[in-house]
């Protein structure tokens, strides 16, 4: 608020004829409206910029936070899991692909790859899944540890997996899974029981897309009778031996049953894309037909 004044000639004094002067005072409300508007704009300004301060806050926050994805998982293969739409590779571990094959205690062909994934399957089952995300592969995966939500506290499968020897350690990413590696492979647990290729030496050698050496590979030598007979050696299956994933002359995928007519002459080698299935189920999601015969 501003005040005015006003001089006024009033009276003249006796004697000496002094004029007397009287001040009249107001005060102006034109200035007080504009000083209590400088005041609300200040006040409104301040508190503005309060506010934009606590959002670059939470933002910061929120951009440090690693992503997260949950929910119920389903299985590709022994180290790739989908959540809602979501292709996960897991990170830091390494499984034999489904197409491999690995030798046993007794020297005998088994789908290890297949062995890993059913492994995996069945210790997630319905459980719901929690991914922390720590990058992106050139395949456009979430590379994450995932943890299996249960009631008796989150699980680490990455550290699940090569634990039990059904992955090993992803030296070429990560050295955090070694000593588990380690510790299954003094136990000679999973695929440390017998004798197998390493996952990415194997992609390399069979010219699958995720490659890279992690480690020397534990050598692998497929039985002289399947070398001479041509194709890779058949493995046995919980059930018997495995079904044949043959893919024909013009392209088509057609798979053989044990008791099936042409499962003796069908020849399959994996390194075409050719698979070995544990049932026929399998087959069918991967996209093969049952032979008619």
């Amino acid at each position: 608020m501003q005040l005015r004044c006003k001089h006024t000639l009033t009276g003249i004094a006796s004697r000496r004829r002094v004029r007397v002067i009287t001040p009249k005072c107001y005060a102006s409300q034109k200035s007080y409206a504009s000083t209590s508007h400088l005041f609300s704009l200040t006040g409104r300004t301040l508190l503005a910029g309060f506010a934009s301060c606590i959002v670059l806050a939470a933002n910061a926050v929120a951009a440090d936070a690693p992503k997260v994805i949950e929910g119920p998982a389903r299985v590709v293969d022994g180290d790739t899991l989908v959540i809602n739409g979501d292709r996960i590779r897991l990170y830091g571990v390494d499984a034999p692909e489904s197409a491999q094959q690995c030798l046993d205690a007794r020297g005998t062909s088994y789908p290890c790859g297949l062995v890993s994934k059913d492994a995996l399957a069945m210790k997630v089952g319905s459980s719901p899944v929690r991914c922390e995300v720590k990058n992106t592969d050139q395949y456009g995966r979430s590379v994450s540890v995932c943890s299996l939500k249960a009631l008796a506290g989150a699980e680490d499968l990455n550290a699940w997996l090569v634990n039990n020897g059904f992955a090993v350690a992803y030296r070429q990413y990560s050295k955090e899974y070694v000593p588990l590696e380690d510790a299954a492979h003094t136990a000679s647990k999973g695929i440390w029981q017998g004798q197998f290729q390493v996952p990415s030496e194997w992609r390399k050698a069979n010219k699958r897309t995720e490659g890279g050496p992690v480690a020397s590979a534990v050598a692998y030598a497929p039985p002289a009778a399947a070398v001479a007979a041509g194709g890779d050696p058949i493995p046995q299956c919980p059930n018997g031996p495995a079904i044949k994933g043959n893919i024909n002359a013009s392209g088509e995928k057609i798979y053989h049953v044990p008791s099936g007519r042409f499962y003796d002459s069908v020849r399959i080698d994996l390194k075409d894309g050719e698979r070995f299935f544990c049932t026929e189920t399998e087959a069918k999601t991967a996209g093969w037909r049952p032979s008619a015969q």
